[in-house]
């Protein structure tokens, strides 16, 4: 079992995580940049016996407390596994999606149209990077480009 500094050593690696003193001398580690409003990614490390928690919200409700799991008696590899599970989730918006998240769709003629996810909505941009469409949802833009002879 790792003790509180290794575990508070592996949490301070991860530069994108800011740390917070909480009651009882705990720490809290934080995603600022996370898509949602939710930016907690390590909860109440304790510092007499080690514990703490790490957010899992993209495990099914039955699998957490409250939407943590408890890291007590987990090794390096899986705590380093978990936190980068848990900043990859908090970076995607509430539609599921990373910022700036996007696909290359073909035709038949081996022309190229990307599918891209910014600000909340979906654009078709061309090869040169001109805007050919925008919609609101991912649905409606792969209709457009299956409509227009793309896939994926």
């Amino acid at each position: 079992m790792l003790s509180f500094d290794e575990k508070k050593a592996i949490f301070d690696s991860y530069s994108e995580l800011t740390v917070n003193e909480v009651s009882m001398n705990r720490l809290n580690y934080h995603f600022t940049e996370s898509a949602v409003a939710k930016t907690t990614v390590v909860k109440f490390l304790h510092p007499k016996n080690g514990n703490a928690l790490i957010y899992a919200g993209y495990l099914p409700d039955e699998e957490t407390v409250k939407g943590y799991i408890s890291i007590r008696d987990e090794d390096e590899g899986t705590i380093h596994k978990l936190v980068q599970q848990a900043i990859e989730y908090l970076k995607k918006t509430e539609d599921g999606f990373e910022e700036g998240y996007s696909e290359e769709w073909q035709d038949d003629h081996r022309d190229v149209l990307t599918l891209q996810y910014s600000n909340g909505m979906w654009s078709i941009l061309m090869s040169h990077g001109g805007l050919e469409a925008i919609f609101k949802t991912k649905e409606a833009a792969e209709g457009y480009l299956a409509d227009e002879g793309f896939f994926y």
